[in-house]
């Protein structure tokens, strides 16, 4: 049974540890700027601190790493923590093979500071509703005149929205002095809640919409150019396809004398082990592909000798496979099991690899004689 297309769209995934961490830092910081002093008194300060500035911030290294590196960024750092499990690390490797790994973790890192900025309207809506919010500002070297000047700046993306627009006069009714009384009427302090939440939607949601769907669209184009992607589109294991639908690289049945195995597939060397002229040794065994780490890939790619590339024959050839076939030579050895026994590969798989392989003259593919089809 052939994988879905979903399943080779990588770029597709939502990774929710990933969006779990953004929830937990939207509560998180949410819940303490908006929590207030004893009496209820909110610092716009500090809101726009958390609203604001670390938005446009975190913003910016994203748009940095979209053009020039593989850059930080929240996901991109989560990814490097000892702790995911070795199908995790698979996957992260298998994006990084794709050449979409950059892409994919600023992806998910939009994702989960959408969910920062959900879950912080959440809890900006629910305290509004359940508590008595009174927001204020203080500032030892500002004065009412020069914040205006700023909150004005940060409010021209609405200025359609004039209740969300700031006032000296509002500046200056609720400024706060920890020495001086307030004879300001409690209301007054309430009129914030607008621009606050404007701040919110036009710096915390809607750059990071855009953003997200920006990335998404040169990561899918990315991965329409890999060559797995291009032979799951184009009718990868076609059936009722022939050998006389293209050229094939040879196929053998008796295998040379002196190939080192290269486990490309991580499947359990006890399937190949009683085949003639195989060596499965530890000395005689180099491992790469997906499930490789750096080092074992370095070495595999750095060895010069012929080897048998050991696959698994339902999955498609990868465009990092062909890179590493171009540079040594050998014989690919396509295999599939049943019951813990070697199975000769079913035809439209065979005949795909050697599609895949005939462009590659320094290789073949191998069959075993005489093993039962299914």
């Amino acid at each position: 049974m052939l994988p879905k297309v979903s399943e080779f769209s990588q770029f597709n995934r939502v990774f929710w540890p990933f969006i779990f961490v953004g929830v937990l830092l939207g509560i998180g910081l949410s819940w303490s700027v908006l929590g207030g002093d004893a009496q209820g008194r909110v610092n716009i300060l500090y809101l726009l601190l958390v609203y604001l500035l670390i938005p446009i911030l975190s913003l910016a290294l994203s748009l940095s790493s979209l053009l020039f590196s593989k850059g930080v960024n929240l996901a991109s750092l989560l990814s490097q923590m000892p702790f995911w499990s070795a199908e995790t690390k698979q996957f992260f490797r298998k994006n990084s093979q794709l050449g979409v790994d950059k892409h994919w973790l600023l992806w998910q890192s939009q994702l989960a500071a959408i969910a920062f900025s959900i879950i912080s309207l959440l809890v900006f809506f629910l305290l509004l509703l359940a508590t008595d919010i009174n927001f204020v500002w203080r500032s030892t070297i500002l004065s009412a005149q020069d914040l205006l000047h700023l909150l004005e700046l940060v409010a021209s993306p609405w200025q359609f929205w004039p209740e969300a627009q700031p006032s000296l006069e509002l500046l200056q009714s609720t400024q706060d002095s920890r020495l001086i009384s307030q004879s300001t009427q409690s209301g007054v302090y309430a009129n914030w809640w607008q621009f606050i939440l404007a701040v919110q939607i036009f710096y915390s949601f809607i750059p990071r919409v855009l953003l997200l769907a920006l990335i998404g669209l040169i990561g899918r184009r990315k991965l329409q150019d890999d060559v797995e992607y291009k032979l799951q589109q184009t009718g990868y294991a076609n059936k009722s396809s022939t050998s006389d639908d293209y050229q094939l690289a040879e196929l053998i049945d008796n295998l040379p004398r002196g190939l080192t195995v290269t486990n490309w597939a991580d499947i359990d060397l006890s399937l190949v082990e009683d085949l003639p002229f195989v060596d499965c040794s530890k000395d005689n065994l180099l491992k790469a592909g997906p499930s490789a780490n750096d080092a074992e890939q370095s070495i595999a790619e750095r060895w010069r000798g012929p080897q048998l590339v050991i696959v698994k024959s339902w999955e498609p050839p990868l465009g990092e496979l062909e890179d590493y076939l171009e540079n040594s030579e050998g014989v690919v050895f396509p295999i599939d099991w049943k019951n813990g026994e070697m199975v000769i590969p079913k035809k439209q798989h065979l005949l795909e690899w050697r599609r895949f392989i005939f462009p590659l003259k320094q290789w073949k593919v191998f069959s075993v004689k005489g093993q039962s089809n299914r």
